[in-house]
């Protein structure tokens, strides 16, 4: 048929039918483009919408009558990460030492209980150490070094029941991740001897221990620069999922120890 024979109408079913075959095309081509993606991209990309679902009810009717309609929230990484970190940061301890003048940078803690229990980088001490705890409040607490993981170079801190202040610490502790760290996941190493600095990225690597009991490492590419003894190692969600310790620096430059770890010995102390 001749397109200058077709009506009015004609054109525009033609128009409509093209445009149809064009959109499924187009979704075709995204599924498969999605499929064969890396991960690290296809995980970004699912995070990105999130469909919720609310119930409207019109005024006047029974909430049987309710009717449900769907609409599109835009969740960004960047959202995820800022909420992550509030939700840390309260949990994140600086370790000095105990001198009143010139206190020296030593590592990073993290609190893992209501007592108070910090856990650090076993290598930046040894035996019977002491070291003063800056919160993220500002309080000070003193704190000793009680005792010591050989196999994941992770310290243990109990604080003091006051703070160099003479107040009650508040304690804040971290949840520690009950999930299995996987390739390509996003992840966030918290640093800054100062100030909180961050650096985020993704799990490149997960490294078995060849010795039978020791913990697994979790590598990332993050850059060395970022990591200081103690930094940890969080998820979006605000959850610990490693530590910076000796074992970890040993296997990788940018590598943590898992903090499946501390679940164990929280798990002995139990009971």
């Amino acid at each position: 048929m001749n397109m200058e024979q077709l009506s009015k109408s004609q054109i525009v079913l033609l128009t409509l039918l093209v445009s149809f075959v064009t959109s499924i095309a187009t979704g075709i081509v995204t599924v498969s483009l999605m499929d064969q993606a890396p991960p690290a991209i296809a995980q970004t990309v699912n995070r990105i919408i999130e469909r919720t679902v609310e119930k409207v009810t019109p005024a006047g009717l029974a909430a049987a009558t309710a009717i449900a309609t769907e609409k599109t929230v835009i969740i960004k990484e960047s959202d995820l990460i800022s909420q992550a970190l509030l939700r840390v940061n309260p949990s994140v301890v600086r370790l000095f030492t105990t001198s009143s003048s010139t206190p020296v940078f030593l590592a990073l803690g993290v609190v893992v209980d209501a007592s108070g229990t910090i856990v650090s980088d076993a290598d930046i001490f040894k035996a019977g150490d002491e070291a003063v705890a800056e919160l993220a409040s500002g309080s000070r607490v003193r704190v000793a070094l009680t005792s010591q993981d050989a196999t994941s170079a992770v310290a243990y801190f109990a604080s003091a029941t006051s703070t160099l202040e003479g107040k009650s610490p508040i304690w804040s502790p971290i949840t520690i991740s009950g999930t299995h760290p996987t390739l390509g996941a996003t992840v966030i190493a918290l640093a800054g001897k100062s100030t909180a600095r961050i650096a985020a990225g993704i799990i490149t690597m997960l490294i078995a221990s060849p010795d039978e009991g020791a913990p697994q490492v979790i590598d990332t590419d993050v850059s060395s620069d970022s990591i200081l003894p103690g930094s940890p190692l969080i998820t979006t969600e605000g959850s610990l999922l490693g530590l910076r310790t000796g074992i970890a620096r040993a296997s990788s430059l940018s590598g943590f120890v898992s903090a499946a770890v501390l679940m164990k010995k929280e798990e002995k102390k139990a009971q």
